[in-house]
């Protein structure tokens, strides 16, 4: 399947194995979005794995909302292995939503405070980060 050349895909075995950390860390590295695509729910061939991504994806939101990061710069999709039509929409989709915010304010920033420290808290990461409110 060919992508947009600002369209790097990432396979992992199973959503549940993207970590909030390696969203955190490809927002850290330049990405303006991170879309997660995973088994429907009730079909995941490790169990649970969507279940957890869920959850996950819920929590990791409201992080980027406090962070300064738009929520909708995450995205979670349900697409199995054989509806590549959907997942080639669905990528193409989001990379338009994603334009549409432009860059990342993280792009600018080593956000070394809370991905790699994980030590500072509140405005102190705010401050550190250059997102002050």
């Amino acid at each position: 399947m060919k992508y947009a050349a600002n369209v790097l895909p990432i396979r992992v075995m199973c959503s549940g194995r993207v970590s909030p950390h390696f969203i955190l860390k490809a927002f850290q590295e330049g990405a303006d979005g991170v879309l997660i695509a995973g088994c429907h729910i009730g079909e995941c061939h490790y169990g649970k794995g969507n279940y957890i991504t869920a959850k996950r994806i819920a929590v990791m939101k409201e992080l980027l909302g406090f962070i300064g990061l738009s929520p909708k710069r995450l995205r979670l999709e349900w697409i199995a292995t054989s509806e590549s039509k959907k997942f080639a929409d669905v990528v193409s989709e989001f990379t338009e939503e994603v334009t549409q915010f432009g860059p990342s304010p993280l792009r600018k920033v080593r956000f070394k405070g809370l991905v790699e420290r994980g030590g500072a808290t509140g405005d102190e990461t705010l401050r550190n980060a250059g997102l002050e409110k």
